[in-house]
């Protein structure tokens, strides 16, 4: 059990499954059994198996590492760099998405918007998300951090709250001069480490679960909306890879860290990443490469990674800013240069703001393009692919988290 399976045998079963869901149809079945809803139902089971120790595991790893800190000024210097390491990342990453969407103009067809040729009309799949843009605001965002109600919050899986909330409670057991407060810190390392116990049992059904959750997707595969919509895909993938694979990597060489061992180190969580496209649902096998492969001190992993999977949004920040641009590209709008700065400072924001509400990326969409007046019934045909690009998303969200690890720890 202890032995986890090595990135190889993730990626062939990533690949097997992307091989046989492109195969299947959702109506196949066999002795009554439909492929599609098994995989589906494998794949859920162990990305809710995940669930269910992340709240626990983040919560018992920040409270017992931060009162085992030697003093408060390491506490609040990991912090300080930490987030601005993310909001650099961050405004790098927009500043590359809004350069590669100008660049490639995916919205534009022989000169003028596409937007006729896609026949846009209102999706009724986004009638949703609307309604959460119209209940966000950011008074809202705050009360839904201090929401007042412990367990109504770890319940709720609020994630901003669930951190703060482990901090406070961190630093009070490190100020606590009773010697019965070692009772509480020895309780909370206990059940620390039972939860790791568990997320490697649970870890040792990666590939599988790899191997369902891409079959899934690639069943769910609509030609027609990809072929219609593959400049928006081609450009969000291309400013992906370039902030994933030549921004990343020259942040790793400026702080010397090796580049190539970093890769390999994170490649299972980065293979992870992708298939269940949930920064959160990888924070355990994020902290198991860190610690055992690239032997990073687990209290910096288990204290920045946390934090990571909340604020830090790279890959969605990005797609923000290019979704935007290429519905302003549809309908021929031509965004001026303070327009896109605007742009880019909602992105910046809600990128963060919004991590918490369903469909978030889109709510941010919808926030962006009601400041700068554009139509909102576009959102509904990015519907269609963004399952794929939320998993590229989600990768580039993790890579960046290790990248802040070792930035830091440097």
């Amino acid at each position: 059990m202890e032995r986890l399976p090595s990135s190889k045998s993730i990626f062939t079963f990533l690949f097997l499954g992307l091989c046989i869901g492109l195969i299947l149809d959702k109506t196949d079945s066999l002795l009554g059994i439909n492929f599609y809803n098994f995989f589906s139902f494998i794949g859920l089971l162990f990305i809710n198996s995940l669930k269910m120790i992340v709240i626990p595991l983040i919560m018992s790893s920040l409270i017992y590492n931060i009162s085992s800190f030697s003093s408060a000024n390491e506490i609040s210097n990991i912090g300080a760099k930490a987030v601005i390491f993310y909001l650099i990342t961050s405004f790098f990453a927009i500043i590359i998405g809004i350069t590669v969407v100008n660049i490639i103009q995916p919205g534009i067809l022989n000169g003028e918007g596409a937007a006729k040729l896609l026949g846009l009309g209102l999706n009724n799949n986004i009638d949703n998300i609307i309604t959460n843009k119209e209940n966000y605001s950011f008074e809202g965002f705050l009360l839904t951090i201090f929401s007042g109600n412990i367990f109504t919050s770890i319940a709720n899986g609020n994630m901003l709250f669930i951190i703060l909330f482990s901090l406070i409670f961190g630093l009070s057991i490190r100020y606590s001069s009773s010697k019965s407060v070692d009772t509480i810190k020895n309780f909370w390392e206990g059940l620390y480490l039972i939860f790791l116990k568990i997320m490697n049992y649970i870890l040792v059904f990666t590939p599988y679960a790899v191997f369902c959750l891409v079959a899934k997707s690639a069943i769910d595969f609509d030609s027609q909306s990809y072929v219609i919509l593959m400049n928006f895909f081609i450009t969000v993938i291309v400013g992906l890879l370039i902030h994933m694979l030549i921004f990343y990597p020259l942040v790793l060489y400026f702080f010397k860290r090796n580049i190539i061992s970093h890769f390999k180190g994170m490649s299972s969580a980065i293979l992870f990443a992708f298939s269940s496209s949930s920064s959160v649902a990888t924070i355990p096998v994020t902290t198991k490469c860190l610690i055992d492969k690239l032997k990073f001190k687990k209290e910096k992993v288990n204290f920045i990674i946390p934090i990571g999977a909340t604020i830090n949004m790279d890959g969605t920040a990005l797609f923000e800013c290019v979704a935007v641009i290429f519905i302003a590209q549809l309908y021929g709008v031509d965004l001026s240069y303070i327009d896109q700065f605007l742009v880019l400072s909602l992105a910046l924001i809600t990128s963060v703001g919004v991590a918490g509400i369903p469909s978030a990326s889109f709510v941010a969409i919808v926030v962006i393009l009601s400041t700068v007046g554009l139509p909102l019934e576009a959102v509904g045909i990015i519907l269609g692919i963004d399952r794929v690009l939320d998993m590229l998303r989600t990768s580039v969200n993790v890579f960046g988290d290790s990248c802040c690890v070792s930035v830091v720890a440097k």
